[in-house]
């Protein structure tokens, strides 16, 4: 055993203690950075060639790696644009020079070009491998094209001695409105009025009988109080006729479609099978047509599979994109990069791509970013074992010193 090798193996045990207090700062100062992951420092051994006479020491070594496996908490927020991964997966983001990396921090807003940036200045990229953008400043609109009407008919309606060609403009027995909108998106009323045609004997076979069911006209007129020109594709729209069982329900072979042309706009299906008979009194049950006017985008959605919809000032959605994740198959062997991003390696593996949800990839959470790794309580340990193991290798370097000094004493 030498004295000159007891204060490499101390000086060796003060560089690895140096080592592990280094990620402990790492640590602790970045314990509300979001998305990081906590550095650990392993130590191992390499031992001198010793003999049966006595012990040769030897060194310390050390080896940094990153629990990149670990999740930390999730935060949440109040920003539809912030995500986090909730198990395996990474984002892919973009820098400004073109690269692509990975990372968990999940901190995203719109940037001026309507890009998905994080604070660390990345782009989040799409399922096509651009980054996701959203345009924020061209106005977006919907012609009409089909929707729903229920209305209750009432029962006790007399039915005309004579069933009437047409109830417009003043012959009709009830009218309601509804909102279209035309190609230009501007918005136009039109009115749906009913007439009722005939009261006839459901069974033919029993005149008797006081069950009866019954017919009305559906028509379509514009704000003018015209009706809606029979003459355009498809044949005949603008009106229908109903068919009514004795229940008061349609009947099996009554057409539900009712066909109509928005002026300046498209043909509009307006299903109207939940129409119905009964009672004394007309109301509206419900009414549902697409279509909405020009406007903006005002914020974004993002769904669980990465799905990104638009949501305008019209309260109208729109599918703009989707985010893809990659997962990797051991993701401590990342390298990381500054920014809070990695880098794949080959001790990584290559990045395997899916949609959040997917077999083997961890869901997407909007409004919710991942926290930082790091159990500061645990960290301040590390820092006091490191700062004690520290000074006992100073000792034992001063003691070893002392020793040869006492050497260089002798006469």
């Amino acid at each position: 055993m030498g004295l000159y090798g007891i204060m490499n193996t101390s000086v060796s045990g003060m560089n690895a203690q140096s080592n592990k207090l280094s990620t402990v700062a790492d640590n602790i100062s970045n314990a509300n950075t979001v998305g990081y992951k906590r550095y650990k420092t392993a130590f191992s051994s390499l031992v001198g060639s010793g003999s049966s006479s006595g012990h040769e020491s030897g060194i310390v070594n050390t080896t940094v790696v990153q629990s990149v496996r670990q999740q930390g908490a999730f935060n949440f927020t109040s920003r539809g644009t912030d995500l986090a991964i909730n198990g395996n997966g990474f984002f892919q983001v973009e820098d400004s020079q073109g690269g692509t990396y990975f990372t968990r921090a999940g901190d995203f807003v719109l940037d001026k070009n309507g890009q998905m940036v994080n604070s660390g200045g990345y782009k989040l990229l799409s399922a096509g491998g651009t980054p996701v953008s959203v345009d924020l400043n061209t106005p977006v609109w919907q012609a009409s094209s089909e929707g729903e009407l229920g209305v209750n008919l009432a029962s006790s309606t007399p039915a005309p001695a004579t069933a009437p060609a047409t109830g417009l403009p003043t012959g009709y027995d009830y009218k309601t409105s509804i909102s279209t909108f035309d190609q230009n998106g501007n918005a136009v009323k039109i009115d749906v009025v009913f007439t009722k045609l005939s009261q006839t004997h459901v069974d033919p076979l029993d005149p008797t009988s006081d069950v009866t069911g019954s017919e009305w006209l559906v028509e379509a007129m514009d704000e003018a109080g015209n009706k809606i020109d029979p003459s355009t594709t498809p044949a005949s729209p603008g009106e229908l006729t109903l068919q009514f069982d004795g229940d008061g329900n349609l009947s099996a072979v009554s057409p539900t479609d009712f066909l109509f042309k928005v002026p300046n706009g498209g043909v509009v299906t307006l299903d109207l099978s939940k129409t119905v008979t009964a009672g004394e009194k007309f109301s509206v049950n419900k009414v549902d047509v697409d279509g909405y006017k020009p406007s903006t985008i005002q914020t974004i959605r993002i769904e669980s599979d990465g799905r990104v919809f638009g949501v305008y000032g019209s309260s109208a959605e729109k599918l703009l994109d989707q985010i893809q994740i990659v997962n990797f198959s051991n993701p401590d062997g990342l390298q990381a990069k500054s920014g809070n991003v990695y880098a794949a390696t080959d001790a990584s593996g290559d990045p395997a791509v899916g949609f959040p949800g997917d077999n083997g990839f961890g869901s997407l959470f909007s409004g919710a970013v991942e926290g930082s790794n790091v159990d500061l309580a645990a960290e301040l340990t590390e820092m006091v074992q490191a700062q004690r193991t520290y000074s006992a290798n100073t000792k034992v370097f001063n003691a070893s010193s002392e020793l040869l000094q006492e050497l260089n004493n002798l006469r």
